[in-house]
């Protein structure tokens, strides 16, 4: 089985200048271990291993949750600096406009995918950008937070999608797309 999760894509007017400011946690030789910038993602809910027969459910509970509880117009994500998830993660952290405005999606969704038999963890949800992991041995530290001078860059999120791991460690593809809807 596949790992999947719910997420927000970037699109290239933000990911192109956050990977341009963190291109030096891509060096050959890093200390920490970078996420591929085509791959980033905000995170809505985390499916882990589903099996197949579940995925045309899961679209359908994405669809109804993105038409039924996304807030109109789409919420303005935007880069509010660097930060840490322990000395395990490193991130650029993002704001909601207006604050918390993706929660009552969030909840929605988490009902309706355990409502189909997807088995979820309680994840509250902290919209970030996962830049890079630590190492075995070379922890997250608060030099590599200040090391990074991330542009104050926003957007509005266009859809919700299914994505999915793939063959290569710590890629990942979209599966599937559901369109914000419009505010009118």
């Amino acid at each position: 089985m596949t790992r999947r999760f719910v997420a927000i894509g970037i699109p290239p007017a933000v990911r192109e200048p956050l990977a341009a400011a963190s291109a030096h946690l891509r060096d050959p030789d890093a200390r920490l271990r970078p996420t591929d910038p085509a791959s980033w993602h905000v995170t809505l809910a985390f499916l882990g291993e589903v099996s197949e027969d579940l995925i045309g459910p899961a679209v359908d509970a994405i669809t109804d949750a993105v038409t039924g509880s996304a807030p109109r117009p789409a919420p303005r994500l935007r880069v509010a600096g660097a930060g840490r998830f322990g000395d395990r993660v490193l991130l650029a952290r993002l704001d909601q406009e207006p604050p918390e405005a993706m929660e009552p999606l969030v909840t929605d969704l988490h009902a309706r995918l355990r409502g189909i038999g997807v088995a979820m963890q309680d994840r509250a949800c902290r919209p970030h950008l996962t830049l890079a992991r630590a190492r075995r041995r070379a922890p997250v530290s608060a030099g590599d937070v200040g090391a990074l001078e991330l542009p104050a860059i926003s957007w509005r999120p266009e859809t919700v999608d299914l994505w999915r791991s793939t063959a290569a460690p710590g890629v990942y593809e979209v599966e599937v797309a559901v369109g914000w809807p419009s505010s009118g």
